[in-house]
């Protein structure tokens, strides 16, 4: 007689449940990723993020109380992202100097959208696309950047290569002319994937965005002549 197979351990049921569990819950997150960026923040309906993720409206609200919720783990996300990409600039012996670590740092950054350009997308869109709530919600991921930029700017100064300013402001400019060319970067390479779908040229002015090195470069030129010593 063989014997009956042993009672698979609860806990190992539990794994797999939350295995599960979050598998799910990211493939919403992925769903919700796809309808705010087609849609944008505004036009974009629970309806519209269950259609995408083909899940019951039910389980949807299993996760997540609605897309308000969804947008702030989004925007958390890839506020995490571009944190991660930074490096602090050191001093230290044998480190580069600090312009080309700056330079690293801004290539490393447009990196990072362009590796997750349907994030980058939602959250350099036009503030005229989006509604006043979709708007506070971007307002306090921008404010966190800006946050990023001043502690930059402090660092640089408690290093002796900056110089005496408003670090609001020039975090804010900052960050002004940063999002506008990222977000126009994300535009022209769109364009030029649609260009070579269609057997087309891309025009000169947008090609020059698709280089991310040169832009990083001009952002890091522009940046140290008003900033740093």
């Amino acid at each position: 007689m063989s014997e009956s197979p042993e009672p698979e351990p609860v806990d190992g049921r539990a794994a797999r449940a939350q295995q599960r569990r979050h598998q799910r819950r990211s493939e919403i997150l992925a769903a919700a990723t796809q309808v705010f960026r087609e849609k944008g923040y505004h036009a974009a309906s629970v309806g519209d993020i269950i259609e995408a993720a083909r899940i019951a409206r039910g389980t949807f609200y299993l996760y997540f109380n609605g897309k308000r919720e969804i947008f702030t783990e989004l925007a958390s996300e890839f506020l995490s992202l571009i944190r991660g990409s930074v490096r602090k600039i050191t001093l230290d012996p044998g480190a580069p100097p600090p312009i080309e670590q700056m330079r690293a740092n801004f290539r490393r950054v447009m990196g990072t959208v362009l590796a997750h350009d349907d994030l980058a997308t939602i959250m350099l869109r036009d503030p005229s696309e989006v509604d006043l709530e979709g708007r506070a919600q971007m307002q306090q991921f921008f404010d966190q950047v800006i946050g990023l930029i001043e502690l930059a700017v402090r660092t640089g100064r408690s290093l002796g290569f900056a110089r005496d300013c408003d670090d609001h402001i020039i975090a804010v400019s900052a960050l002004g002319a940063l999002r506008e060319v990222l977000r126009r970067m994300l535009a022209a390479r769109a364009e030029a994937a649609r260009a070579e779908a269609e057997g087309l040229d891309v025009a000169p002015s947008r090609a020059l965005l698709i280089d991310t090195e040169r832009l990083a470069d001009e952002l890091v030129t522009f940046f140290v002549r008003g900033v740093f010593t």
